[in-house]
């Protein structure tokens, strides 16, 4: 009776969780000085995310799970 309701809420915690990730990022970005950004493994992005990160030269690195390494974000220089 409740399943489809408790996909639902599941997939919709998903999302949030990604696009609170992502706003994070962002922010991260927008005061950064040195040019790279490192971010926990557990931290999720939507692929279209780093793809447009990507389309703005920002260079992406993904964790390692077997090593256990960070997302590691490079940004372009500062004009």
């Amino acid at each position: 009776m409740y399943e489809e309701d408790i996909e639902h809420a599941l997939r919709a915690r998903k999302y949030n969780a990604i696009r609170a990730d992502e706003r994070e990022l962002i922010n991260a970005i927008t005061y950064d000085t040195d040019g790279v950004i490192k971010r926990r493994p557990c931290f999720s992005y939507s692929e279209e995310f780093i793809a447009e990160l990507q389309e703005h030269d920002i260079n992406v690195c993904e964790p390692d799970e077997e090593s256990n390494d960070e997302w590691t974000f490079t940004l372009p220089p500062m004009y």
